[in-house]
């Protein structure tokens, strides 16, 4: 079996583990039963759970922002177009945090490795670029003032990220989806945004 067929394999048994465990409690012996193989040999394909977890999100990751962007691109308003895509992405993070079963103390411990904060830095460019683009479109069409539209893609973000942070569920270290209020979160998200993007409207 070629390589890439092999890590695709151990990708989809972590994520099996993940879901069933959740992320704390998988072992790296965990997913080589599943794929059968023995921690030294797992080990060629991937040098930590962290590695495998990293290499998921990626992929899950540009899948989420391919087919994202194939939506936005069919909504006609700009500004809809941008809510959309802050919508979808709150309920991509709600989705992760489930099937993953993350607590707090592995989502700390995850953001000080390397290779997950390379990671999130160049998700997190992707994202700025497609808000970025958006508006980009809409100066040209002469439907918002000139501004800085990377700039404002990086605020708008931001925001959402903040007002995310603000209302997430803890208790016991763990991340609680029943007790995070996700209906609030979108409302005070759109909010937000509305005023950000009202400012940029020529009227």
């Amino acid at each position: 079996m070629p390589d890439s067929d092999k890590r695709k394999e151990i990708r989809k048994a972590a994520s099996q583990s993940f879901a069933h465990y959740g992320f704390s409690k998988t072992t790296m012996d965990d997913i080589g039963r599943q794929v059968g193989l023995n921690k030294a040999s797992l080990y060629y394909y991937y040098k930590n759970k962290e590695a495998i977890f990293c290499e998921i999100i990626e992929t899950e990751g540009a899948a989420f922002l391919a087919g994202l962007k194939e939506k936005t691109d069919k909504i006609p308003s700009w500004n809809e177009k941008i809510q959309a895509y802050l919508l979808e992405r709150q309920r991509y993070f709600q989705q992760t945090v489930n099937l993953h079963k993350l607590s707090v103390k592995s989502a700390e411990q995850l953001q000080f490795q390397p290779m997950f904060r390379e990671l999130a830095g160049r998700f997190a460019a992707q994202e700025a670029d497609l808000i970025r683009d958006i508006l980009d479109l809409a100066f040209e069409k002469g439907q918002i003032r000139k501004t800085d539209t990377a700039r404002t893609a990086r605020i708008i973000l931001s925001v959402a990220n903040s007002l995310k942070q603000e209302h997430m569920g803890i208790q016991q270290g763990n991340l609680i989806l029943e007790k995070t209020d996700f209906k609030t979160i979108e409302e005070d998200t759109r909010f937000a945004v509305e005023l950000i993007l009202d400012g940029l409207t020529l009227q």
